[in-house]
């Protein structure tokens, strides 16, 4: 018994460094927590589904309202190239950033103020609908809200966008921006020669309007006083003194003509007069008689010279005829003879009629009267002074007229100066504009529209399927954080999985929350009153993983969070099961501030623990004494003892050490019912000495961060921590299963017996033999439905809730439908 303590304190030794690498295989483990905490918020997430139902049905609702009733916005897009003027120039290293940099500049001018402003200046009073009614002060704001650009990277493009209800004023909007930044670039840009052009094209335009009003000045005048000339310049004459020279050129052809018949008249007199022929002055008559009387004389008329005419144009041909025949024939060919028999027969022709002309002209001149010639010319000279006299009265008139005119026509003509030289002022503007050097006024940078703005009648917003993935994506998220706050705010465990995962530990059983039985001691632990009842069936669950384990777990801690979780009838029951199934098991209570084991055993005031470690006597000759012996066999209890006021000084003495030594190699079984671990260090000390601890959780009345806290109490002070025991679940409870009741209990012949509120399987289940008769036997575990077998063994490791023993049958009970 002495080497049996010596070991103990050796292991006690070896437990206190135990503490350093259990905290760093935490810590290692630590890293592989994220499947776990994906798995516990998908678990969450099933527990609360209907809270994410709910979300996202009032999503989808207000999704449909939304679309129903949002305004329609449509786009029109267009795109500028912005591109180099200096091409040719060789590409250095920073060209790159320095491009970016005009691109994003160029971006933000776009959709600054001063090009907006320019813009609502060129927007049409219809295609402001987006400003309507707005005052002036935000129409800037209103618009560079809805105007949007977007800089291609590693391109040289920028796209200007616009929404507006109305898909006309948006395409309106972009092509008004547009123009606005190509003027503002332009004028931006203008250098020393730019502000030159400016100057000159003003005073161009003024002198072009200047112009333009003397011109119509000239033209009033002109209208006004009948003037038709258009320019001296052109030798373009007024038509005044146009028609006074013109008469009076007139008037000097009717002097010539008059003295020369004057003449001729003499002429004749004087020949007359001594007797001579008059026929040379025949011809001074034919102006006056006119050709068709003289012809008429001689007995010619204009059919004779048509019949002449007629003969020599026959002969011509035939001459044309002979001559290309010759080309071919000789002179004796009978075509060619022919014709010029013919030829010669029409030049005799004309020879004879011109013969007989002249002797009728010879004979008109001998037969005419001389006093006839001499009458006839004096009346073509009198004839010829009446129009001279006409001619000079016309003259005089004309004359007269135009010399009042000759004011007028001095101020058309100073009109006329005045626009010429108006006209060549502008002319001589226009030639030094030209004349101007116009690559000193050339940008840095040059602006194409290389996609002309569209009015595009599909509107861009709402869109059903991005409300859709909106609604989807904002529901679901919703519903996750209120599912997620609904959690941290309960901050309850919600599943035996969410239980096991965030604490690091296997759920060994789930005991449901028990009536109070009536009666004292042992008769209030329902596995000795009632050890057939459903749910004494965890105990025996709980049991069964203990025994099964590959951890040592001979010594036994069983502890809570905090007060009221029901680890001492944990430790009751489980202190029953084990006795039950052949094992001897000692009870200490370890509680010695409030003992409830020793209370419900109804020794409070017999000596015991406490007692016990402030004996000088050594624990292997003072424990035996102060054990009780119960009804159930192989169960004893040690109670706690008076009262004293250094329990953890006590407990961390040597004394419990030995004492913990001395009921090992007496008892199969040690259970310390300890008190809770957050209360109170007793658990943490009592923890190290022993082979494991169980914490009993109460998921509906424990706060997560509590029963975390406990178990990390546990790892801290290097207590291997077998598992936790859910307690006091209730029917409703939620994720627990402990709606469906427990599945079977035992009739007194040992037959299966349908109990609880559990419907029965449609298969029939029998068993060789009671569990009660043998260790090891596989039991009816109360598990949740959501949990199988295979995700306990995986949360469990070595400690499972349910193994299959070697030499019995197993008992699977099926699951409620």
């Amino acid at each position: 018994m002495t080497s049996c303590a010596f070991d103990d304190q050796e292991q006690f030794l070896n437990d206190l460094q135990y503490p350093t690498a259990v905290q760093s295989h935490h810590e290692a483990s630590a890293e592989s927590e994220l499947v776990p905490t994906i798995m516990r918020l998908l678990r969450l997430l099933m527990i609360r589904k209907k809270t994410i139902i709910i979300a996202l049905y009032l999503f989808a609702v207000c999704g449909v309202i939304y679309y129903y009733f949002a305004v329609r916005l449509y786009e029109s897009s267009a795109k500028i190239l912005i591109d180099g003027q200096n091409q040719d120039r060789v590409a250095t290293v920073g060209d790159q950033s320095m491009v970016s940099n005009i691109m994003d500049t160029h971006s933000d001018l776009v959709t600054s103020p001063v090009v907006i402003e320019q813009a609502i200046e060129y927007l049409d009073p219809e295609h402001r609908t987006d400003i309507e009614g707005l005052p002036p002060s935000v129409w800037v704001r209103n618009i560079e809200s809805r105007l949007g650009t977007r800089v291609t990277r590693k391109k040289s493009f920028i796209e200007v966008t616009y929404r507006s209800n109305n898909p006309e004023t948006a395409a309106a909007v972009v092509r008004a921006v547009i123009k606005a930044y190509l003027a503002f670039v332009g004028e931006h840009h203008k250098g020393t020669a730019g502000e030159i052009i400016a100057a000159l094209t003003t005073e161009r335009d003024q002198i072009q309007s200047s112009l333009k009003h003397k011109q119509q000045e000239l033209q009033q005048f002109r209208q006004r006083v009948g003037h038709l000339a258009v320019s001296t310049e052109d030798g373009v004459v007024d038509p005044k003194i146009q028609r006074v020279m013109k008469l009076n050129d007139t008037l000097l052809l009717a002097q010539e003509k008059r003295l020369s018949l004057q003449a001729s008249l003499a002429t004749a007199e004087a020949a007359y007069s001594r007797g001579e022929d008059l026929s040379q002055h025949l011809f001074q008559l034919e102006a006056t008689l006119g050709k068709q009387v003289l012809l008429s004389s001689m007995g010619m008329s204009p059919q004779d010279l048509q019949v002449i005419n007629t003969q020599q144009e026959k002969i011509v041909a035939a001459q044309q005829e002979v001559q290309n025949l010759s080309l071919y024939y000789g002179p004796n060919y009978p075509r060619i003879v022919e014709l010029g028999q013919e030829i010669l027969s029409l030049e005799q022709y004309i020879q004879n009629y011109h013969s007989g002309a002249g002797n009728r002209f010879d004979a008109l001149g001998k037969s005419l009267p001389k006093d006839v010639v001499v009458k006839l010319l004096r009346q073509s000279t009198q004839h010829a002074l009446e129009k001279e006299k006409q001619i000079q009265l016309t003259y005089e008139k004309a004359r007269t007229e135009a010399a009042a005119y000759s004011g007028t026509l001095v101020q058309y003509r100073a009109l006329e100066r005045e626009v010429a030289r108006e006209e060549a002022r502008r002319d001589m503007l226009t030639d030094k504009i030209a004349s101007i050097d116009f690559r000193q006024i050339q940008v840095p940078i040059r602006a194409t529209v290389v996609r002309a703005p569209l009015a595009n009648s599909n509107p861009v917003t709402p869109q059903l399927r991005l409300v859709a993935v909106v609604c989807l994506l904002g529901g679901a998220f919703s519903g996750i954080i209120v599912a997620y706050a609904q959690d941290v705010l309960a901050d309850r465990f919600n599943s035996p999985e969410e239980l096991s995962l965030q604490l690091g530990v296997p759920v060994l059983a789930m005991v449901k929350k028990l009536d109070s039985l009536p009666g004292e001691s042992l008769d209030t632990i329902h596995t000795h009153a009632c050890p057939n009842a459903p749910e004494t069936e965890a105990f025996r669950t709980l049991r069964t993983v203990l025994s099964l384990s590959e951890q040592n777990c001979d010594r036994i801690l069983i502890s809570s969070s905090e007060p009221g979780d029901g680890k001492t009838t944990i430790s009751a029951n489980l202190s029953v099961a084990l006795a039950q199934a052949g094992n001897r098991t000692l009870v200490i209570d370890a509680d010695l501030r409030r003992p409830g084991f020793t209370t419900l055993m109804n020794l409070k005031g017999q000596a015991g623990v406490a007692d016990l470690l402030t004996s000088a006597e050594a624990p292997a000759s003072a424990a035996p004494p102060l054990i009780h012996h119960t009804a159930v066999d192989g169960l004893d209890f040690l109670p706690a003892g008076l009262r004293r006021p250094n329990p953890a000084e006590l407990l961390s003495g040597k004394g419990f050490v030995e004492l913990l030594a001395w009921a090992e190699s007496k008892y199969d079984r040690v259970v310390v019912d300890c008190p809770p671990v957050l209360a109170v260090s007793d658990a943490q000390i009592i923890g190290q000495l022993v082979d494991g601890a169980i914490l009993v959780v109460q998921p509906e009345k424990n706060h997560r961060r509590l029963v975390m806290r406990a178990v990390e109490s546990f790892h801290a002070a290097g207590c291997h921590l077998f598992g936790v025991v859910a307690n006091g679940l209730s029917s409703d409870s939620q994720g627990y299963g402990y709606g469906y009741g427990y599945g079977y209990s035992y009739t007194q012949d040992g037959d299966y017996e349908h109990g609880g509120n559990a419907e029965l399987p449609n298969e029939a289940l029998t068993t060789t033999a009671p569990p009660e008769q043998t260790d090891g036997a596989t039991i009816a575990v109360n598990l949740p439905h959501q949990w199988s077998s295979e995700t306990a063994s995986a949360n469990s490791g070595p400690v499972g809730p349910a193994v299959t023993g070697s030499s019995k049958p197993s008992i699977k009970p099926r699951r409620a439908a």
